[in-house]
């Protein structure tokens, strides 16, 4: 049997492994020199919240996305439909207004501010491009996993 290699999956686990590594590296340089390496802290916490977008794309194409089907199942078809559409809606609006809002920060930060990370004085807005980017990957994953269930439903009524 052969199974499908998602691009979101693969780079949610090479950034996974690489915070473990970093971490682990951390731990032990504290646990046999006394000290922290600052930087680490600084790359887990961006590449976490990289992870967490990729993972909310990988919930929507699996369909273990968080649901109320107690109430969803209780509503008639008509309003089944309804109520897949009104989320796929309001999901897209929400990592629509995720991007833009991450765009101008991006912007914000490439051209007035100028900010640095504290701990290896890389441009912060390098940190940012993530949030649109996999902002793109969840949207496409919501698009794709409200078109299935929409057609399930409809598979249900007929």
């Amino acid at each position: 049997m052969k199974k499908n290699v998602h691009l979101d999956e693969l780079i949610g686990a090479v950034l996974l492994g690489i915070m473990s590594l970093i971490t682990f590296i951390n731990v032990m340089n504290r646990y046999f020199f006394k000290h922290s390496i600052a930087f680490t802290e600084e790359i887990t916490v961006n590449m976490f919240v990289w992870i967490t977008l990729l993972g909310i794309s990988m919930a929507f194409r699996k369909g273990t996305n968080l649901k109320m089907t107690n109430v969803f199942d209780l509503f008639s078809p008509p309003l089944k439909k309804a109520a897949i559409i009104g989320a796929g809606v309001l999901g897209t609006l929400l990592f629509l207004f995720l991007i833009v809002n991450s765009l101008q920060e991006i912007y914000k930060n490439m051209t007035f501010y100028k900010t640095t990370s504290e701990a290896l004085g890389i441009p912060t807005w390098i940190y940012s491009l993530g949030t649109p980017i996999f902002s793109l990957v969840v949207i496409r994953e919501l698009i794709k996993s409200t078109y299935r269930l929409l057609k399930q439903t409809e598979g249900k009524e007929g």
